[in-house]
């Protein structure tokens, strides 16, 4: 571990926001894991949508869905300075051969309005530095990507949109609907 304010500060690898890299990563991520894993819901498919700013603060960030849990990547451009807006209490620890930031770091990173947002620093060899904020943990309830997406933001369900097994039989149901969710 290494202070910041040493002659030799840890090196930030912060690369042009890349939604495709993102979604390449995500997927040899998933390629590694068990395929018998519990934690994962390999129905989602891994889903990368830009989020829009209307304030156009310079923030640039994506919604990631996995099979595991539903994320707010947020970038560091190089264009906007060497080093990424962060808070910690600690020393941040680096890789002991290229004396990168290490991954796995939780931080809080400050947005352009001040305010603070706790993230764990990433690292892929696809996308280089970048913040994760977890919105949702666990996606087994989902059967679509937009529906697990939605219930991270606390949006309302889209009625018309298929819903898993789980939710549908957790209601009470008259014998036309019944079968009608049969027919479906």
């Amino acid at each position: 571990m290494e202070p910041l304010d040493t002659p030799n500060p840890p090196v930030w690898d912060c690369r042009w926001p890349d939604p495709v890299a993102l979604k390449v990563s995500a997927t040899r991520i998933l390629r590694d894991l068990p395929e018998e894993s519990p934690q994962l819901n390999r129905k989602l498919a891994i889903t990368v949508e830009m989020e829009l700013n209307d304030d156009y603060s310079g923030e640039i960030r994506a919604l990631l869905v996995t099979p595991w849990a539903v994320e707010r990547i947020h970038w560091h451009s190089p264009h906007q300075g060497s080093e990424p807006p962060i808070r910690h209490a600690m020393g941040l620890d680096t890789d002991a051969t290229t004396g990168r930031v290490a991954s796995g770091q939780g931080v809080l990173l400050e947005l352009e309005g001040g305010q603070l947002v706790p993230v764990v620093i990433a690292w892929e060899p696809e996308t280089g530095h970048y913040f994760v904020e977890t919105l949702m943990h666990h996606t087994q309830g989902y059967d679509t990507a937009r529906s697990a997406l939605d219930a991270a933001l606390g949006k309302a369900p889209d009625p018309s949109a298929p819903q898993s097994i789980t939710s549908t039989m957790n209601r009470s149901v008259s014998r036309r609907g019944l079968l009608k969710f049969w027919r479906s």
